[in-house]
Protein backbone atom coordinates (compact mmCIF):
# COMPACT_ATOMS: atom_id res chain seq x y z
CA UNK A 1 0.00 0.00 0.00
CA UNK A 2 0.95 3.76 -0.85
CA UNK A 3 1.57 6.12 2.26
CA UNK A 4 -0.42 9.70 2.34
CA UNK A 5 2.90 10.96 0.65
CA UNK A 6 3.09 8.92 -2.35
CA UNK A 7 -0.62 9.48 -2.95
CA UNK A 8 -0.16 13.79 -3.25
CA UNK A 9 2.44 12.60 -5.35
CA UNK A 10 0.53 10.71 -7.42
CA UNK A 11 -2.44 12.78 -8.00
CA UNK A 12 -1.78 13.87 -10.97
CA UNK A 13 -0.94 10.95 -12.79
CA UNK A 14 -3.74 8.93 -11.41
CA UNK A 15 -6.44 12.26 -12.74
CA UNK A 16 -4.71 12.15 -16.30
CA UNK A 17 -5.04 8.26 -15.98
CA UNK A 18 -1.58 7.79 -16.08
CA UNK A 19 -0.65 5.50 -13.27
CA UNK A 20 -0.06 1.60 -13.99
CA UNK A 21 -2.88 -0.66 -12.93
CA UNK A 22 -1.30 -1.53 -10.04
CA UNK A 23 -0.01 1.32 -8.29
CA UNK A 24 -4.32 2.79 -9.19
CA UNK A 25 -5.32 0.24 -7.54
CA UNK A 26 -2.85 1.08 -4.76
CA UNK A 27 -4.21 4.64 -4.73
CA UNK A 28 -7.58 3.77 -4.54
CA UNK A 29 -7.08 1.14 -1.48
CA UNK A 30 -5.21 3.76 0.16
CA UNK A 31 -8.16 6.68 -0.32
CA UNK A 32 -10.55 3.72 1.43
CA UNK A 33 -8.70 3.73 4.21
CA UNK A 34 -7.75 7.48 4.88
CA UNK A 35 -10.33 9.63 5.05
CA UNK A 36 -7.94 12.77 5.66
CA UNK A 37 -6.34 12.16 1.92
CA UNK A 38 -9.99 11.38 0.35
CA UNK A 39 -10.34 15.17 1.73
CA UNK A 40 -7.44 16.05 0.23
CA UNK A 41 -7.89 13.83 -2.81
CA UNK A 42 -11.46 15.76 -4.03
CA UNK A 43 -9.79 19.15 -3.24
CA UNK A 44 -7.21 18.42 -5.80
CA UNK A 45 -9.67 16.78 -8.20
CA UNK A 46 -12.11 20.16 -7.62
CA UNK A 47 -9.33 23.13 -7.72
CA UNK A 48 -9.25 23.70 -11.86
CA UNK A 49 -13.05 23.53 -11.80
CA UNK A 50 -13.58 26.27 -8.70
CA UNK A 51 -10.87 28.09 -10.59
CA UNK A 52 -11.74 28.62 -13.74
CA UNK A 53 -15.51 29.69 -12.32
CA UNK A 54 -14.18 31.98 -10.24
CA UNK A 55 -12.43 33.40 -13.72
CA UNK A 56 -15.43 33.06 -14.97
CA UNK A 57 -17.61 35.49 -12.68
CA UNK A 58 -18.28 38.71 -13.33
CA UNK A 59 -17.80 41.88 -10.81
CA UNK A 60 -21.16 44.13 -10.89
CA UNK A 61 -20.29 47.25 -12.51
CA UNK A 62 -20.76 49.18 -9.21
CA UNK A 63 -18.73 47.21 -7.48
CA UNK A 64 -15.94 48.18 -9.83
CA UNK A 65 -16.38 51.53 -10.14
CA UNK A 66 -15.92 51.88 -6.52
CA UNK A 67 -12.58 50.25 -6.46
CA UNK A 68 -11.72 52.19 -9.32
CA UNK A 69 -12.27 55.19 -7.26
CA UNK A 70 -11.17 53.80 -3.21
CA UNK A 71 -7.59 53.15 -5.87
CA UNK A 72 -7.69 57.02 -7.33
CA UNK A 73 -8.06 58.08 -3.61
CA UNK A 74 -5.27 56.33 -2.82
CA UNK A 75 -2.82 56.96 -5.65
CA UNK A 76 -4.07 61.23 -5.35
CA UNK A 77 -3.01 61.09 -1.51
Amino acid sequence: MINCQQLIEFCLDYVEGALPDDEQERFRRHLSLCPDCVTFFETYRKTPEVSRDALKAQMPESVRESVRSYLRTLRDS
